[in-house]
């Protein structure tokens, strides 16, 4: 085993040149500014604030408490250690000394660059006694020595150059400590919007019974507030249009991107167009219902033309409008029937394809199964997906969440949570995660 030996301010050190996660550190250690004794007795004013076991009580205060304590014992190590730790943010949950049963949350930004002024931060921001802590010394009497190594040493080593753009890109945030940092600012906004979504079911109950309706649904993704707008303007409608009812009796009605009538019958109404296009569309539902009549009659000529292969849609797919499908199908059976006057149909191809289906399946079934199970064992209130959310993708996030449940449950348990391709917190407090989040350190 080859070593190489240097000297640097009068102290040696000795690296394994063999490629290793473990070096030797320097001989003699140098005294820190405070030791980790002189921390634990100064944080214990806070450690009796914020420890897990006095939230027994309140499961996800308590994982919470205990993941952001480890973070920053592991936080407060590394300066002991005469280490420069990235800034970190916690968040910790502490008992309301008014209210009985209610708690608060502080918020911690960890970015001093020793364990002295980190600690008097902490106990600042938790309105503790700094006197302990102002009365140690501030400085070492030796010297600070930073070593700049090369970055051959890293190599050696095989350990990570802190200063290296992919180090920090090893080290970025992951689910986990995304949830834990944001959860408590998420039920902050979910209890603000509570009264909203107490609106909108009432409201939602009133319009069914009044209309007579048979559903009332909405896309995914609409925001509370502009749901709960949507609502109140269907319900003035009602109000100012007697006759609408009867229209609408037995009918579903879908709030989406688009104002007309589904292939199933359904009356979608766009929630960015105002009143008065609703009411023409509802008062022409009579006039819609003849094409939908017509639409077995179209895909009878589409199959006629392709050797009597049967033709459908999609069983699980976004909503289609009866006028843009129309057109769908007569542009189809043009383009079909000049193809076949000028080329005639492959030799390979039999008499007759009437086995046959001009379909598209999805794997939605295996979505739905595994979206039940998570939804029960996460204690999820809500869980939906954004439509560019593909199944496959929704698969592969809920079945790699089913497997982490026993961590992630605790976190997001009572969550409205939606499936998307970035993390955020909604206004109304529900919460968004990529469908690839990164599980490294899960």
């Amino acid at each position: 085993m080859n070593y190489l030996r240097f000297q640097h301010l009068s102290k040696w050190y000795i690296i394994n040149s063999r490629p290793s996660r473990k070096f030797l550190h320097e001989v003699n250690n140098s005294r820190c500014y405070l030791s980790s004794g002189q921390v634990t007795t100064a944080l214990r004013p806070f450690y009796f604030l914020v420890h897990p076991d006095l939230f027994g009580q309140h499961p996800r205060a308590q994982h919470i408490n205990d993941a952001s304590l480890k973070l920053l014992n592991g936080h407060l190590n590394s300066l002991i250690n005469d280490q420069k730790p990235k800034p970190l943010s916690l968040k910790f949950y502490i008992k309301n000394k008014t209210i009985q049963g209610s708690l608060n949350t502080v918020a911690l930004q960890l970015n001093k660059d020793s364990a002295r002024a980190t600690v008097h931060g902490i106990l600042s921001e938790f309105d503790l006694p700094t006197k302990y802590v102002d009365s140690l010394p501030e400085k070492s009497n030796q010297p600070d020595r930073k070593i700049d190594w090369h970055q051959s040493f890293y190599d050696a080593t095989g350990t990570l150059n802190p200063e290296d753009e992919l180090y920090m890109a090893r080290r970025r945030e992951n689910l986990y400590s995304w949830l834990i940092k944001n959860m408590g600012e998420a039920e902050r906004r979910l209890a603000v919007s509570e009264p909203i979504r107490q609106d909108i079911v009432r409201l939602r109950l009133w319009l069914m019974e009044e209309l007579s309706l048979h559903q009332l649904s909405w896309q995914r993704g609409l925001g509370t507030t502009h749901l709960r707008g949507c609502l109140q303007g269907l319900t003035a409608l009602t109000t100012h249009h007697k006759e609408i009812k009867q229209v609408l009796k037995g009918r579903t009605i879908h709030f989406g991107n688009e104002t007309g009538v589904s292939l199933e019958g359904i009356v979608v109404l766009s929630t960015s167009e105002v009143r008065n296009q609703w009411l023409k569309v509802i008062c022409k539902l009579p006039e819609q219902d003849p094409m939908i009549q017509r639409i077995p009659d179209m895909q009878k000529a589409v199959s006629n033309t392709l050797r009597d292969i049967q033709v459908t849609h999609r069983k699980y797919q976004p909503l289609v409008l009866v006028e843009d499908y129309i057109q769908y199908l007569k542009r189809l059976v043009t383009a079909l029937g000049d193809y076949k006057g000028r080329n005639g149909f492959p030799k390979s191809w039999p008499e007759s394809l009437s086995s046959l289906q001009l379909v598209v399946e999805s794997v939605r079934d295996r979505e739905k199964e595994s979206y039940k199970k998570c939804k029960e064992k996460l204690g999820l209130e809500f869980l939906d997906k954004d439509d560019s959310v593909m199944p496959d993708m929704m698969i592969e996030c809920l079945e790699r969440m089913l497997d982490r449940a026993y961590r992630l449950s605790p976190l997001l348990s009572g969550t409205r949570l939606w499936i998307t391709h970035y993390y955020s917190i909604m206004l109304d407090g529900e919460v968004c995660i990529p469908w690839n989040w990164d599980q490294e350190k899960l």
